[in-house]
């Protein structure tokens, strides 16, 4: 832009040299002053209040099985607190409209409780139950698109809505006690139950912001309403109640303020002011595929969920098949380099995915019935695009990256026993966030010379395989084991977007396509602004610090088994988008990599009968992604630090082996882990061209999974049934890597 200015200057200077020879001398008028835009990259912080509802239902105490009348058990509560946290993003202006895409992580004090008990006397007992159900958001995020309106050109109204997460502590607690029973005596059971989970689901709000001062600070209103789904629903006929749970909900009312980086660095540089006295119209600039753009798609989807689960007998009941119809929205940003157009897209769709699988058998005087259905309720995505012009109007591309999907399970089950009706029912619905990984392919065109596109894809969805259990018994007999294969989802879809251009990029009658050929004006000075796409390679370490209580010897010491250290490559790719303002540069990006990151702890000794015991768990990351901000300060031209922060994610695969008198048993359990991670890099361009080499260092917090602790006592002995605890699972990685960044 510099160049071009300075061309037009010394054009009219030129042209104007007569008459200025004549009526020297003449003092040219202060250079324009460009106007401030709201585009560009912004990062901030935020504070505020919420409250939340937590509906849930469980009348079934852990003993009595809901025999005591009036015992309300654990019930729903409603936390509140105050949170404060962090965000960051991109705007985009066209005209009075600003549309956007922005991450927020926020930490939490939003709390709450409930509390029941009841007592009951029978022919032998008096009973007493008290139960106390709490919890608290830890963690509270999204990842929204943005869309506003210009009420004055420092004021803007907008909606918001797209992904949100939490991290949410449900505590149980409970005491169950029985006295006066014949022999005289009493005995009682106290649990506490520690479960963090990762809820997913949507948000939505609105909001106001403003610029303060003429500057680039920004100041904001917004209010945002959660929702997280249920947690699912249990029932049996021979017990008195069901278990259910509502949806989980919070709405926050929060204040912030953002530091926005200028638009100028969308023109691949600063630029300075140049002499210009009188300046000809601006040419009409060509239509280009960069900016960000929102929209909607529909099409239809294939689901694949291959399990083998048991009936009496062990009679099989197998994979269930779904399919359905799918519609939702996609938001993203575009960056065209020539022929090339790279970008990032986050996109959520709601789904009629629904297949079911059911089987009966009969056997030793019981006849047996099950049936499982599978319904994706959601599934969206956050992807790199990549993809070339084959004409002006006409982008083939590939994409992928992280993927998920809600989907609901529903399993019904009638066992009868020949001679002794009723049949006993049961019936259980649980919600999973499933997680993996989407790759695909689409074709994509501008309609009518117009900023809307339309196109037609295909994603294929790997969410990879379930838990899975063997046993062995001893001595010899039959193996038995369950098993669940890799979920798939295939989609094809055809959608429809508005781009929104960026500033300095209009839809002039040329298009990009044909702008190629054309001669460039001055060479632009090189900048960091821009999409990029690289791989990594290095090597990680995790630690995840349990303490389990295998068995008590019969000396009463604990056998424990201690926490498992992990060890192994890794390696992967990154995608993002660079906004550079002088030697200051932000973005945001999004990696995953596959690990072989893997370890393992053990114990062996006696149990309390004083048989041989042991214990065996091994832990293996198998995938490592993430979704941060960059900032970093240019120590020159050409080498960036940056430090990097946001969400984090990580499948691992903990596999527990127990041999034991009765045999071996060995259980696989693939678990999602959420978390975040923090870390510095260094960032260099290699020999004067749009490569870029990097290293950098990255930890990883993915909370703890919960603690375990049940006691008996029979009012002179005690002694706990269960005892396990968790700390944060963590990981830290070292890592090189190269990228290749588009202008």
């Amino acid at each position: 832009m510099r160049h071009l200015l300075s061309g037009v200057a010394v054009v009219a200077l030129a042209a104007a040299s007569p008459a200025l020879a004549a009526d020297l001398p003449l003092k040219a008028p202060p250079p324009a002053v460009a106007a401030w835009g709201w585009s560009g990259f912004y990062v901030g912080g935020h504070g505020g209040y919420g409250w939340g509802h937590d509906s849930q239902t469980d009348p079934n105490d852990p003993f009595f099985f809901g025999k005591v009348p009036g015992f309300g058990g654990f019930t729903g509560f409603d936390p509140k607190g105050a949170l404060g946290g962090v965000h960051a993003g991109f705007n985009w202006q066209s005209g009075a409209i600003v549309g956007g895409l922005e991450g927020d992580l926020s930490f939490t004090d939003i709390k709450g409780s409930s509390l029941n008990s009841a007592s009951a006397a029978t022919t032998f007992s008096v009973n007493s139950l008290t139960a106390t159900n709490s919890g608290a958001f830890d963690m509270l995020g999204s990842g929204r698109g943005r869309l506003g309106y210009l009420v004055s050109p420092n004021v803007l109204l907008y909606g918001t809505g797209g992904l949100a997460w939490t991290r949410f502590v449900n505590n149980q607690d409970s005491t169950s006690l029985s006295v006066n029973i014949p022999p005289p005596g009493a005995f009682g059971i106290n649990t506490s139950v520690s479960s963090p989970s990762w809820r997913f689901g949507w948000v939505a709000g609105l909001g106001v912001e403003t610029r303060l001062f003429d500057s680039n600070w920004l100041a904001r209103l917004e209010y945002l309403h959660y929702d997280f789904g249920n947690s699912g629903s249990s029932a049996r006929s021979d017990f008195l109640s069901s278990q259910t749970t509502g949806n989980l909900t919070l709405d926050v009312v929060r204040a912030g303020i953002s530091y926005k980086f200028g638009q100028d660095s969308f023109a691949g540089g600063a630029s300075n002011p140049a002499l210009v006295y009188k300046a000809a119209a601006p040419a009409s600039q060509p239509w280009t595929w960069s900016g960000y753009y929102l929209g909607a798609h529909a099409g239809y989807g294939w689901a694949r969920d291959p399990f083998t689960n048991f009936l009496v007998n062990f009679v099989p009941l197998n994979g269930v098949d779904s399919r359905g119809f799918v519609g939702g929205f996609q938001a993203g940003a575009n960056w065209q380099s020539g022929s090339f157009v790279g970008g990032l897209e986050i996109d959520l769709s709601g789904t009629g995915i629904k297949g079911s699988t059911s089987n009966s058998t009969s056997a030793n005087g019981i006849i047996d019935q099950g049936t499982q259905t599978d319904k994706l309720d959601w599934f969206g995505s956050a992807r790199a695009r990549l993809g070339y012009l084959v004409t002006s109007d006409v982008l083939l591309y590939a994409t992928g990256g992280p993927g998920w999907a809600r989907m609901v399970t529903d399993q019904e089950g009638v066992a009868t026993t020949v001679g002794f009706p009723p049949p006993t029912t049961t019936s259980s619905v649980f919600p999973t966030w499933i997680f993996g990984w989407v790759a695909g392919a689409g074709v994509e065109t501008r309609l009518w010379n117009t900023n809307w596109l339309a196109r037609l894809e295909y994603l294929h969805y790997d969410f990879g395989s379930g838990s899975s259990s063997q046993n062995i018994p001893a001595g010899g007999g039959l193996v038995t084991t369950r098993t669940s294969g890799h979920l798939t989802n295939d989609v094809v879809q055809a959608g429809l977007s508005y781009k929104f251009d960026w500033p300095g990029m209009g839809g002039g009658p040329r298009s990009a396509y044909n702008a190629m050929a054309a001669m460039p004006p001055a060479a632009a000075i090189w900048s960091w602004s821009g999409f990029y796409v690289g791989v990594n390679g290095g090597y990680g370490w995790g630690r995840d610090p349990i303490s389990d209580v295998v068995a008590t010897t019969p000396s009463g010491a604990n056998l424990i088994l201690s926490g498992v250290n992990s060890q192994g490559f890794i390696g992967g790719f990154q995608a993002g988008a660079n906004l550079q303002m002088g030697s200051v540069v932000g973005g945001l990006e999004i990696d995953l990599s596959g690990s072989g990151i893997k370890g393992t702890s053990s114990i062996a000794g006696l149990d309390g009968s004083g048989f041989p015991i042991s214990q065996m768990q091994t832990d293996k990351f198998d995938l490592l992604g993430s979704g941060r901000a960059r900032v970093g300060y240019l120590v020159s031209p050409n080498t960036l630090l940056y430090g990097t922060g946001g969400l984090a994610w990580t499948r691992i695969t903990q596999t527990t082996t127990i041999v034991n008198s009765d045999g071996t048993t060995i259980d696989t359990t693939p678990s999602w882990r959420f978390g975040w991670a923090a870390g510095a890099g260094g960032e260099m361009r290699l020999w004067n061209t749009n490569w870029l080499a990097r290293v950098e260092y990255l930890h990883y917090d993915f909370g703890d999974s919960g603690n375990v602790i049940a006691a008996f006592t029979n009012g002179t002995t005690s002694f706990n049934f269960a005892n396990m605890t968790s700390h944060h699972l963590t990981a830290d990685t070292v890592r090189a890597g190269f990228g290749y960044k588009f202008n």
